[in-house]
């Protein structure tokens, strides 16, 4: 198996690569400070031996990895549709069913959850009904 690099940050992953202007805009807007200085603190994976990788193969390589973040976020074919909604996955309890958030709201998920400030389902229970964080209402 191929590994993820070691870190403190979560991962984000490239899984596709078929729209480069699409991975690059949303990277630019996941790196991007929001208005109050948040940000996703997140090590960057942008290699084609994780095309199409499933969520089973990149969650085990990111416990091979002994990250301690406690989430993984993937850029799927999916995530660069508007907004750029990224599978976000949990990493500390498999049961937890992945859910998707657009970039510009992926610090909050970042940051609350590998600080323990905040719980997957205070995210997850607040998805719309695409399954989509947008932010709290």
């Amino acid at each position: 198996m191929t590994a993820l690099p070691e870190t403190e940050n979560s991962l984000l992953v490239r899984t596709t690569f078929a729209d480069e202007k699409g991975w690059l805009d949303a990277l630019s807007v996941v790196l991007t400070e929001n208005d109050d200085g948040f940000r996703a603190y997140v090590e960057v994976v942008d290699d084609p031996v994780w095309e199409n990788a499933d969520l089973e193969r990149l969650r085990e390589a990111a416990l091979a990895a002994k990250n301690q973040a406690a989430v993984l976020f993937v850029v799927d074919h999916d995530a660069l549709e508007p907004d750029y909604p990224i599978l976000v996955v949990d990493l500390d309890e498999v049961s937890h069913q992945p859910f998707r958030c657009v970039a510009h709201e992926l610090w909050g998920i970042d940051n609350n959850l590998n600080l323990a400030n905040m719980d997957w389902e205070d995210f997850a229970g607040n998805v719309g009904p695409d399954s989509i964080f947008r932010g709290f209402a």
